[in-house]
């Protein structure tokens, strides 16, 4: 599998990818970047070997949200354009099958937070911050993504007011899941990854399938679909590997399947 980016990099080793967005100075995300983005993800969940993905920042900022160069000529034409790419790339992450850990190494803001909340999980370093800015610069952003992890109250006084969190008023919110100290993030990113790539590779993928299809389900439907799920991981190798090892008190054995 083929990741040749200009903005996003990727290294992939035993089915673990790192993918870091590396764009001096501020990680900001253009055009190009969003396309970038929206191929790396689809490219990840297209390769069967594929088990785990770890999404961080390069240098002292995860992503400091859209070039703003980007929109001081853009007419609605244009935006609507501009937009339908930013909507591609958003979903390719929500979608991706396979699960993705952010390392939230610093400021999150704007396309930055949303990233962020279009991962599975967020680690984030004491020194992430967190910010819908766009209502500064002429824009609205995503509040609908960070509104499923922060709720109504919180997204809207971001929205309205453009203030930034603290990694720690962003763990109180729910917007990330643990806050570590710097030189710890990528360690504690990488050991959950590697944690998640011992499962059983179909199992997980289902997993995040399931999940994502009935985030926004009733109960009964949830569930209904989740069942259907449980029945397909029944039909794989894994399954049974899983039950054996479980019973004769051993770890699974999980064979990268091309």
């Amino acid at each position: 599998m083929s990741y040749e980016n200009k903005f996003v990099k990727v290294s992939a080793d035993r089915g673990l990818a790192v993918v870091t967005l590396d764009r001096p100075s501020a990680n900001a995300v253009s055009l190009e970047v969003y396309d970038e983005l929206r191929r790396t993800f689809h490219r990840l969940g297209e390769d069967k070997q594929m088990r785990v993905a770890v999404f961080t920042g390069a240098g002292k900022v995860f992503c400091g949200g859209n070039d703003v160069n980007d929109f001081v000529d853009l007419d609605f034409d244009q935006a609507t354009e501009y937009l339908a790419h930013v909507r591609l790339t958003f979903n390719a992450m929500y979608d991706c099958p396979v699960p993705i850990i952010g390392a939230i190494n610093g400021g999150a803001v704007g396309t930055g937070i949303v990233l962020a909340s279009l991962c599975d999980i967020r680690i984030a370093s004491e020194k992430a911050r967190f910010a819908l800015p766009e209502i500064d610069v002429g824009v609205l952003g995503g509040s609908r993504h960070v509104m499923r992890l922060a709720g109504q109250g919180m997204t809207r006084l971001m929205m309205y007011t453009g203030r930034r969190l603290s990694a720690a008023e962003a763990l109180q919110a729910h917007i990330v899941d643990q806050v570590v100290s710097p030189d710890e993030l990528m360690p504690t990113a990488m050991a959950l990854a590697e944690e998640i790539a011992s499962k059983s590779p179909p199992a997980i993928r289902l997993a995040k399938q399931g999940l994502n299809r009935t985030e926004f389900m009733t109960l009964k439907e949830g569930y209904e679909f989740e069942c259907t799920l449980t029945a397909a991981v029944r039909r794989t190798p894994e399954a049974k590997e899983g039950a054996l090892a479980f019973l004769e008190k051993r770890t699974p054995s999980y064979a990268i399947r091309g």
